[in-house]
């Protein structure tokens, strides 16, 4: 159920953001268009996901008792793995929220035919 309730919270946002990224940006003009910015927000989100298991492997070695380097330590904290998580997150909500545009701009009576 709680999983529901944050997905319900996730539209909620997506939504937002997909309202902010209309008030600064038309329609996509084409498919292709679309599918460049939908493209650019899936890497973004995974390089996030790949930033957050690098880092969460270095946690990992620690409690299993390997060596990791001070710095390391110093660095990836549980609360700096959860910014990295929530980072992960908005990229994602970022990537939801241009389907939904790719979505709208397809639509009969959207400004272009989106080819």
């Amino acid at each position: 159920m709680a999983m529901k309730k944050l997905k319900e919270e996730m539209v909620v946002s997506a939504n937002k953001e997909l309202n902010r990224a209309n008030e600064r940006f038309p329609l996509f003009q084409s498919k292709h268009e679309g599918a460049a910015v939908i493209y650019e927000e899936l890497e973004e989100s995974k390089e996030a996901l790949e930033a957050l298991e690098t880092s969460f492997k270095c946690l990992w070695d620690d409690v299993r008792g390997k060596e990791t380097p001070c710095f390391l330590k110093e660095d990836i904290t549980p609360l700096k793995l959860a910014d990295m998580a929530l980072d992960l997150a908005c990229e994602a909500v970022q990537t939801a929220a241009m389907l939904m545009k790719y979505e709208m701009s397809l639509a009969p009576g959207a400004e272009s035919e989106g080819e």
